[in-house]
């Protein structure tokens, strides 16, 4: 009687062990899939920071280098517009040196003609007196 009574229970207990089994098995792998997508997760988050921070860095390198290049033309345009105006500066005073030495000319140029004038006339007149002819 003990026998068919132990017996029974064991057996049937056997096959719960047994159909339990695979459930418990599907749990674990179950949660270790859970607890590896929570590390890969991690991770991922850990990379994207990573990322996050180094676009960052690379925006304010990118702007940084660009506002130097901005400055350093800015200051080449700054030069050019000096330097042209001081060889506007230095065209226009020569132009006007030019003109006082065309005006200077002109103006000796107008006397010796009158001294021709006059030396032309006192020939003629010496020549007169001479009787040259």
């Amino acid at each position: 009687s003990n026998k068919m009574e132990g017996s029974p229970g064991r057996s049937h207990g056997k096959n719960l062990g047994a159909s339990q089994a695979p459930i418990k098995q599907r749990v674990k792998m179950v949660e270790k899939s859970i607890a590896d997508g929570k590390v890969e997760l991690n991770n991922n988050k850990k990379e994207m920071q990573v990322l996050r921070s180094e676009c960052a860095t690379l925006e304010a390198k990118n702007k940084e280098t660009t506002n130097e290049i901005l400055k350093e033309i800015l200051e080449d345009i700054a030069n050019l517009d000096k330097d042209f105006k001081k060889l506007v500066e230095m065209d226009n005073n020569e132009v006007k040196f030019l003109q006082q030495q065309l005006f200077q000319l002109t103006q000796e140029k107008t006397k010796l003609q009158q001294s021709v004038v006059m030396l032309d006339t006192r020939v003629a007149n010496v020549e007169n007196d001479v009787g040259f002819e």
